[in-house]
């Protein structure tokens, strides 16, 4: 598994890696900037107080703290948001550098990828809504964060480097062979995410790792389906 994580991290040299760093990254920028453009004109255009004055002023200070907190909140998850629509470019690269053996992927269709990601998407909300109350019991919570999280992340990113190969039924078996090795792996996928700055590039790092990590488990040979 460091194996894989490391072919994952020395592959950033590759164009099509930077590539999707930077339209993320830039894509962010532009994205915070003008919102925070929009927000901060449509406070500037709201008087809290009639007559104005120090109140007025101070409310105008506030908010705009609180707006310059928010966007910086928000600027690591609008990255990774740009960026992870751009994912099967990584899973490419990766795959024609170190497996150019590798048969040409299939054409996964669009409601197939739409529902996935729903599924997905829901599943995620609802099993993180559930362990809230644990936020009480400390530690409890952080074991359980990273036990779920690690299946929903080895999921997510075996799901879609595994796409690229398998139509739903193949994908779902292998996945429920592997299970246990995925969900060791999703748990320091998790861990990664976690990590100030480095969860920029995270799901870049986690789909080049995936590649390579399905493959050593198996994936994609002759009677894989079996």
């Amino acid at each position: 598994m460091i194996n894989d994580f490391m072919k994952s991290l020395a592959q950033f040299s590759d164009p099509r890696f930077r590539r999707v760093v930077l339209i993320g990254v830039g894509g962010a920028i532009v994205t915070i900037l003008a919102l925070w453009g929009v927000i901060g004109f449509a406070l500037n255009s709201i008087d809290f107080f009639t007559n104005g004055g120090w109140l007025e002023t101070a409310i105008d200070w506030l908010l705009g703290v609180g707006l310059a907190v928010l966007v910086l909140l928000l600027f690591p998850s609008v990255t990774v948001l740009i960026s992870s629509l751009l994912l099967d470019q990584i899973a490419e690269a990766v795959e024609e550098k170190h497996y150019p053996h590798l048969p040409q992927p299939r054409h996964q269709p669009f409601l197939e990828a739409l529902i996935s990601g729903l599924k997905f998407a829901l599943t995620a909300l609802l099993l993180n809504i559930l362990i809230l109350p644990l936020l009480v019991l400390g530690p409890v919570y952080v074991i359980a964060f990273y036990a779920m999280n690690g299946y929903l992340l080895s999921r997510e990113y075996f799901e879609l480097v595994a796409a690229r190969r398998f139509d739903v039924p193949t994908m779902t078996a292998f996945r429920k062979r592997r299970q246990m090795k995925l969900w060791i792996a999703g748990v320091a996928l998790t861990f990664l995410m976690t990590i100030p700055i480095v969860n920029l590039v995270a799901p870049i790092i986690a789909t080049a790792f995936m590649v390579h990590y399905s493959i050593r488990l198996g994936a994609f040979q002759p009677g894989v389906a079996a």
